[in-house]
């Protein structure tokens, strides 16, 4: 009986615990919302549901490598990344200003492109076609004049190509190192087109080239796993970018391991260190002192003017030594066709006007130039326009007049197509 009791007496207190607790959630709502998240497993409420905010996680600042050429370039050979700010503006045609006469000039700037390999272009219905819509007439109705007929000499970049021994694993272990990996350097678009028609990893080992060439550091392990295959566009964007690496020449050694990946990379150079510091100071003192003469002109005269500089200057011969550089005609007043075009884009660089070094076919291989104004891009010929009576024959002349003359090739089909109109030379 007492442990009947005992039963009747709990029941009796569980009831009237919970008719305590019925009427104490009638009166705190709230209360039940607590109890069923609780009882469902949800857990408690999460911050932005009672009402506090939470804080958002910075991401961490990313930090290149710190790279140094042991060889001074001119201040306007490449851009330093550190400290540079970037914008979201639009700025497909922004003024700039000259630095020698403070005067504004108009640019365009190519829209950027997306991801691609460097000899990548479009191929529509058999023609191809460039990343800027450039298409190549056909080779087969190029008729070179009388008047230029061998005034060419371009050499294309060659690459020689050597099979490393397989080492143990299948795997080649090169004793050299990266050398300058150049991770610290930019290209600015408008006066580097060549760099922005690689991918990343292109553009990760043009940065490097780059580097180590200004450096003259021949021998180096690329940064980049390179099929060998891909090797030669990176090779040939740097080279055609960069006219102030005069002793750069146009042939480089791949050394590569059994699954065709270029484990070592070797430029080749024309001339030795102990010439190139005395060389450089001719460069450099003769350019400054052609420059001088294009001071206070509008864009469009320095253009005009520094074409007939170089046509007064320099003399076509295919036997001058260095004859695909810059240097040769600047300095040596002797070259070909490869040797105007990379005196004439590095003086327009200097002066801030966009310049392109173009490679193609005007009846054999041949390089010329194309010129951005305010109003779009123009072919400049400066070789075929050394020639008695024609010294505007070629000069500032759109992609249909120059289609029966010149077809551009490789890479440079991806440069802007010429349709200026304002400031063609009819």
């Amino acid at each position: 009986m007492k442990i009947l009791k005992n039963i009747i007496t709990g029941i009796g207190v569980i009831a009237a615990l919970l008719c305590a607790l019925i009427i104490f959630s009638a009166v705190n709502p709230g209360i039940t919302q607590t109890l069923s998240s609780l009882l469902s497993g949800d857990g408690l409420p999460s911050k932005e549901e009672s009402g506090e905010e939470s804080e958002a996680m910075e991401e961490p600042e990313a930090f290149g490598d710190e790279g140094a050429s042991d060889f001074d370039m001119p201040s306007d050979a490449f851009t330093d990344t550190e400290g540079e700010e970037e914008t979201s503006e639009d700025d497909s045609m922004l003024p700039e200003e000259d630095e020698e006469t403070g005067a504004e000039q108009i640019v365009q700037r190519q829209p950027e492109e997306p991801e691609r390999s460097g000899s990548e272009s479009e191929s529509d219905g058999g023609r191809v076609v460039g990343m800027n819509g450039y298409e190549p007439p056909s080779e087969s109705g190029v008729s070179v004049p009388e008047a230029v007929s061998g005034k060419s000499g371009y050499q294309p970049i060659t690459e020689k190509s050597e099979e490393l021994p397989d080492a143990e694993g299948g795997e080649y272990t090169s004793d050299l190192g990266y050398g300058e990996t150049g991770d610290n350097l930019s290209f600015d678009s408008i006066f580097y087109p060549y760099y922005q028609m690689l991918d990343p990893k292109g553009q990760h080992l043009y940065r490097q080239i780059y580097a180590n060439a200004a450096a003259y550091n021949a021998a180096f392990v690329p940064i980049e796993a390179v099929p060998v295959s891909e090797l030669k566009d990176v090779i040939m964007a740097v080279y055609n970018d960069h006219p102030e690496l005069f002793w750069l020449n146009t042939v480089f050694t791949c050394k590569y391991d059994q699954n065709k990946i270029c484990a070592e990379l070797e430029l080749e150079f024309n001339m030795t260190l102990e010439e190139l510091t005395p060389a450089s100071r001719t460069f450099y003192n003769i350019t400054n002192e052609i420059l001088s003469q294009v001071q206070g002109l509008s864009v469009n005269e320095k253009e005009r003017r520094l074409h007939d500089i170089l046509i007064d200057r320099v003399e076509y011969d295919k036997g001058v030594d260095k004859n695909q550089s810059a240097y040769s005609a600047l300095v040596d007043g002797k070259s070909v066709c490869a040797g105007y075009a990379r005196a004439y884009q590095y003086l327009m660089q200097r002066t801030g006007i966009p310049c392109f070094y173009c490679t193609g076919y005007a009846g054999t291989d041949h390089a010329w130039n194309i010129v951005g104004l305010d109003d779009g891009y123009y072919n400049v010929d400066v070789t075929w326009d050394d020639t008695e009576g024609g010294q505007y024959d070629y000069f500032n002349k759109t992609d249909e007049a120059y289609a029966d003359t010149h077809v551009r090739r490789e890479l440079s089909v991806n440069l802007p197509k010429c349709e200026g109109q304002r400031y063609a030379v009819q």
